[in-house]
């Protein structure tokens, strides 16, 4: 457990911004996300400030170590823009350096702290490497059991302690454990309709197609967010609906709008097909049987969005 850094978690926690400003500033850091066209501010908001907010529910054992939602998202980016590992070392490293730096100053680095932090971080970056050198190294993005560390198991004094093998858990089973709207899941179900409908109706996307998938992504959020399993999946849709929103359609290409369609057309088909087998035949035999798929398509639309790397750095603007 993190009995140290729970004690002075309100000051870390109102110091957010402080700390992310500090690791983004780290000339390392700015570097690496430089010479591979990462914005500093894009990053920061994207992907550093929620790696943070998951940190502290760790400490706060709302999270499991090295389980971020935002991981997978960020690892496919990065896998497309092909940045090294070791450039990934460096980016991630420094959070905990930035986490120790601010502790020193505040006067609040002991032993323990020391201790703490260290085991907080470096289970939660193990499982950074782990996953970019799986979906790196092999030609897909497959689902495999995810490892994990309980925050029981990674107290400070059982670091050595052998990772678990998450255990799967079928619909019926999870059906039982929890109560459900079900009212709004069924309420999506017309939802996929009028989405699939709009984006058929039409030769190309258009605003109509994007804010019908937009406000489609959203209600699957407010749904998601009240089951604690599905959170990732919650966030990452979020994200997608946050940046359709702000995408100027009229300004893509035939071929990219196209392209558009294709993903959400898949990624709306595989969420239909999942919340089918979770919520309603509750036949699925494992409730994340598509996360790591869904999680993939909703990522590679994300990054058909974003500018190519062929632009200049100046014009790249994330988002």
């Amino acid at each position: 457990m993190f009995d140290t850094i729970l004690k002075n978690i309100d000051i870390i926690e109102s110091n957010k911004t402080s700390i992310l400003n500090m690791w983004m500033e780290y000339e390392v850091v700015e570097n690496a996300l430089s010479k591979n066209t990462l914005k500093k501010d894009f990053f920061q908001e994207k992907f550093a400030s929620k790696v943070f907010d998951f940190t502290i529910n760790v400490v706060n054992n709302k999270n499991d170590l090295g389980n971020c939602p935002v991981i997978g998202v960020m690892l496919i980016l990065f896998k497309k823009k092909n940045i090294p590992l070791s450039d990934i070392f460096i980016i991630c490293v420094h959070l905990k350096n930035s986490l120790l730096h601010f502790l020193n100053q505040k006067n609040l680095l002991d032993d323990a702290m020391i201790k703490e932090i260290s085991v907080l971080m470096d289970y939660n970056f193990e499982g950074v490497i782990r996953e970019y050198t799986e979906i790196y190294y092999k030609d897909s993005y497959k689902h495999t059991p995810y490892k994990k560390v309980s925050n029981q198991t990674a107290s400070s004094n059982e670091i050595s302690t052998p990772l678990e093998v998450k255990v799967s858990t079928s619909a019926s089973a999870y059906l039982q454990e929890v109560e459900l709207d079900m009212e709004m899941i069924d309420e999506l179900d017309e939802l996929e309709s009028d989405t699939l409908n709009a984006i058929d109706s039409e030769e190309t996307i258009n605003r109509n197609s994007i804010d019908e998938a937009s406000n489609l992504f959203n209600q699957y959020s407010n749904v998601l967010n009240s089951m604690y399993e599905f959170e990732e999946l919650a966030y990452t849709l979020t994200i997608l609906k946050d940046l359709l929103l702000s995408t100027e359609i009229e300004t893509l290409d035939e071929e990219t709008g196209y392209m558009i369609s294709i993903y959400l057309k898949a990624i709306i088909s595989d969420l239909q097909s999942w919340r089918m087998s979770i919520f309603i035949t509750n036949e699925a035999e494992d409730i994340h049987y598509l996360d790591k798929t869904l999680l993939s398509s909703i990522a590679q639309l994300q990054i058909t969005l974003l500018p190519q790397d062929n632009k200049n750095e100046e014009e790249i603007e994330f988002f």
